[in-house]
């Protein structure tokens, strides 16, 4: 009896991946001739460079759109679902509580002070998470890191995820700009 169950789960699992309704549909590669990107010819300013540390695009020499696309896209699955912000400072879960359970509402227990500070280094915090992400799963694969006018990274960012990631698959396929971030 036990192998027949087995079997049967076997058979709707091999039925279930092989139908076409159970494929995943992947975006279609934009075209790159549609896409505007911001002018970067201010990146080669010293002062521009020496702040890459914080305001960076990526780009590699011989990649192709098609694979700098396809490496954006895994990379920003590391991201927050909704949009760049991935840091939320209230993460605090006590270990008493259950996942689920309803709990009370608890004060910020560092006041108005607390919260008015929390508030003024919160993107900061967004903007250095989301950047060692993309570091940590970008550089591996041979990009490197120019530094780029803050304007233009806000810009850049704030487009919604599917756009952004064609821009800076454009610019890490298109021509050099800037300066190389240095490695401290």
């Amino acid at each position: 009896m036990r192998k027949i169950a087995v079997a049967a789960v076997a058979a709707s699992l091999a039925v279930s991946v092989h139908s076409p309704s159970a494929a995943q549909t992947v975006p279609a590669l934009p075209d790159p001739a549609t896409i505007t990107v911001p002018d970067l010819s201010g990146s080669a300013d010293p002062a521009v460079v020496s702040n890459g540390w914080k305001y960076f695009f990526f780009r590699r020499d011989g990649v192709g759109f098609a694979e700098a696309h396809a490496d954006f896209t895994d990379c920003f699955r590391f991201l927050g679902a909704n949009d760049w912000s991935t840091v939320k400072l209230g993460r605090f879960v006590p270990w008493d509580s259950n996942p689920g359970k309803k709990g009370e509402y608890m004060p910020n227990p560092y006041g108005l002070v607390g919260s008015l500070i929390g508030a003024m280094i919160e993107g900061t915090l967004v903007r250095r998470d989301l950047q060692a992400k993309m570091r940590r799963c970008m550089e591996p694969r041979g990009y490197t890191r120019y530094g780029v006018a803050e304007e233009i990274w806000e810009k850049v960012t704030a487009l919604p995820r599917d756009q952004s990631i064609a821009v800076l698959a454009k610019i890490a396929s298109g021509p050099g700009f800037g300066g190389k971030v240095p490695v401290k």
